[in-house]
């Protein structure tokens, strides 16, 4: 499901050859992921004699929220079928799933609040019918996930559970309050810095101060989304390799909480921001050292052609200089949507697991919320999304090409051609 809606929300970024190899793409990847799974049957809804004078949403979303605190999965599924039968909306579905999940703090390292946001993305696209088993889909996996207030590193040597927990108990409050004041004019630059500090305790009073201030949690989860990528963009090559995947949960974790609350606003899922925020945190030291941010070269000269990306992506080691590469395209005047199509395809040639087409996405996906704005933060922003896709795309290139492979033998079979012929 992550893959498909990731690739449903990019393909207007690629061309015609493009879009049908990932379409092909997600066809390989579900056809893997779903070989030998046995067939899922929904459980069904609590028996409901009158609906009418049916329990209350209120009383549901507290039976949910029980269900999944408890790790009770089965239980959790049919109070939400339940739910999905009396009729309530997607965004009361939304509040109540969302509320369960964000009682605990960056759960399962972000991955269940993004399958949560990308399930109800895709119901936008597919119809309301299929709210069963999409939503049904995310729970068999609640009875395992860890919460991250557990471990150690949220504890020491800065005990970053207990002010959150204080803090979020006036969190409605603050929220009412905030409504009635419009717009807010902050250091939106100087919060982005702070959130990248050593220094969480203040991070968290800024952030606050915000939303007393009048600004918006969907904008202050986007400001949190740009400061995650940042960490991407200024990850150095000289951490392991799988720390890239850390600080990638964090990134897709910030831009699911930003996508979500443009469609909700229950102070619950506010919560989440917070725990974006003291992720880009616990994520500094990945950023130290810290990769230069490249200067651009010869601005006068004419852009470069794209294809000379694919042909640096071909080696390996080669993160820096993609990442100088587009820079320098950029400053030149270079034409985003060529350049959207070339990290596609760049994308699409490799064997990629999911991880990179969610890094590709949600870079996409954030670069067009500012790309709708100007302002010295709004361009600053759309950089660093694209050197951080960049980056993160040419740190896992090239592979052996296997996936890529198998689609074009799909393609061919699919347009009646012969795979082989006798001499």
């Amino acid at each position: 499901m992550t893959i498909l809606t990731a690739m449903t929300n990019v393909l207007p970024k690629l061309d015609k050859n493009g879009q049908i190899l990932a379409l092909f793409q997600g066809l390989v990847h579900v056809a893997r992921e779903s070989s030998g799974m046995g067939t899922r049957f929904l459980l069904g809804a609590l028996p409901v004699s009158d609906k009418e004078n049916a329990q209350s949403f209120n009383q549901l979303s507290e039976w949910y929220r029980h269900c999944v605190e408890v790790r009770d999965s089965q239980g959790a599924e049919r109070v939400l079928l339940t739910a999905i039968e009396l009729g309530f909306s997607n965004e009361q579905l939304s509040n109540m799933m969302m509320t369960a999940i964000t009682d605990h703090f960056y759960v399962n390292t972000g991955h269940t609040l993004d399958f949560h946001n990308k399930a109800f993305e895709i119901l936008d696209r597919i119809g309301l019918e299929h709210r069963p088993y999409v939503l049904s889909s995310l729970l068999p996996g609640i009875g395992d996930v860890s919460r991250s207030e557990e471990s150690h590193s949220w504890q020491s040597p800065v005990n970053l559970v207990q002010p959150l927990m204080k803090a979020f108990k006036g969190l409605p409050t603050i929220l009412a309050d905030a409504s009635s004041q419009g717009n807010a004019d902050i250091d939106e630059a100087g919060l982005v810095k702070q959130i990248l500090s050593d220094d969480p305790l203040k991070t968290l009073k800024m952030m606050f101060d915000a939303l007393k201030s009048g600004v918006s949690p969907a904008r202050l989860a986007q400001l949190v989304a740009l400061a995650a990528a940042e960490r991407i963009s200024s990850f150095h090559v000289q951490n392991d390799f799988s720390d890239w995947f850390t600080v990638l949960h964090t990134f897709t974790h910030a831009h699911a909480v930003h996508q979500s609350l443009r469609r909700s606003t229950a102070h619950e899922l506010t919560r989440a921001v917070f725990h974006g925020a003291m992720s880009v945190y616990l994520d500094r030291f990945l950023n130290i050292p810290s990769a230069r941010r490249p200067e651009p070269k010869d601005v006068e000269a004419k852009p470069q052609n794209t294809s000379e990306l694919l042909e640096i992506m071909n080696k390996q080691q080669q993160v820096a200089e993609s990442a100088r590469w587009v820079v320098d395209y950029l400053a030149r005047g270079g034409d985003k949507s060529d350049l959207f199509n070339t990290l596609g395809h760049a994308l699409l040639r490799e064997d990629a697991e999911f991880h990179s087409f969610q890094m590709f996405e949600a870079a996409i996906v954030e670069h067009d919320h500012w790309e709708k704005e100007e302002s010295e933060l709004a361009s600053y922003a759309q950089e660093t999304l694209i050197i951080a896709a960049t980056r993160y795309l040419a740190g896992h290139a090239p592979t052996a090409r296997e996936m890529p492979h198998t689609a074009r033998i799909a393609m061919r079979l699919h347009r009646g051609e012969k795979l082989f012929e006798d001499e």
